[in-house]
């Protein structure tokens, strides 16, 4: 394909937005990485940047998506917090901490990072043995949805040193090629956490950030416009995103359930030669 058509005169056109937030909204959620899919996306289309459209497309998008799909927890936890129960939110303020830490310290470096195939490669190599052991630590037997509205039953057994360790693993991710998904359902694996709620913890962990994350940049959007596409690009893209997560959410689900990581682990590993390629 002809690129002259996927960009615009500021950068990203909208064929090129389109695709790589429907790329980012599948690789958000399955254990394979968003973010190095979008530094081998740019570089193939030969982009330096996304742009800021396309970054807040996939903020909210991706908001929007884990918010359907864990609709029934997102309730809970508002009707918890009016009744004072506050054991899950402050579970899911330290398992964000130390992402929000290391990525404020170490802002400059991951933006630099963020760029280079390079680094994408690596990170990729990272996310394919994190899922080869948390796959060969994975609780056997059932993984079901909770069926109380009681707090402790609901949510199950909440552990801070949990929060933390799967915090860490967050915060690993936010080096490029480092799956948030893969890496933080792998250590719950090896925490001994289910199928189930190591999914669902994961995703609920991302509500943070990624709603930090939109709300800090619809600011830039509105000040500096949307990198000379209409507002209904804009709003496109955020539903290819949503859509596209969504059911990535809910193949992640079901792969899970068969225990599938290995499967990703050897993708994660291809597409590291693909980086290391491009990287050249």
């Amino acid at each position: 394909m002809d690129l002259a058509i996927l960009n615009t005169e500021s950068g990203a056109g909208p064929v090129t937005m389109l695709l790589l937030a429907a790329i980012q909204g599948l690789s958000e959620f399955l254990p394979v990485s968003s973010s190095g899919h979008l530094v081998l996306g740019r570089a193939a289309l030969g982009l330096q940047e996304g742009g800021l459209a396309l970054d807040v497309a996939l903020h909210v998008g991706t908001l929007v998506a884990v918010i359907l799909a864990y609709r029934k927890d997102v309730a809970q936890l508002f009707r918890e917090l009016l009744r004072g129960r506050l054991g899950m939110w402050v579970w899911l303020i330290v398992a964000t901490l130390p992402a929000a830490v290391i990525g404020l310290l170490l802002r400059d470096k991951v933006e630099v990072a963020a760029s280079q195939p390079l680094y994408a490669a690596g990170g990729l190599l990272v996310t394919a043995a994190l899922l080869l052991v948390g796959e060969s630590k994975r609780p056997k037997g059932a993984s079901d949805a909770p069926a109380s509205n009681d707090p402790e039953a609901y949510w199950g057994r909440l552990r801070i040193s949990d929060a933390i360790i799967m915090g860490l693993a967050q915060a690993l991710a936010i080096f490029p090629g480092v799956s948030r998904s893969g890496s933080t359902i792998s250590v719950a694996f090896l925490r001994g956490i289910d199928s189930y709620q190591a999914a669902r913890l994961s995703f609920l962990m991302s509500l943070p950030a990624v709603s930090g994350a939109a709300i800090l940049e619809l600011p830039d959007l509105f000040e500096h416009g949307v990198s000379g596409l209409d507002t209904e690009w804009i709003l496109v893209a955020m539903a290819v995103s949503a859509a596209v997560g969504f059911t990535a959410l809910r193949t992640l689900i079901w792969v899970l359930s068969k225990g599938a990581f290995r499967y990703f682990a050897g993708y994660c590993v291809a597409l590291s030669c693909v980086a290391f390629w491009f990287s050249q």
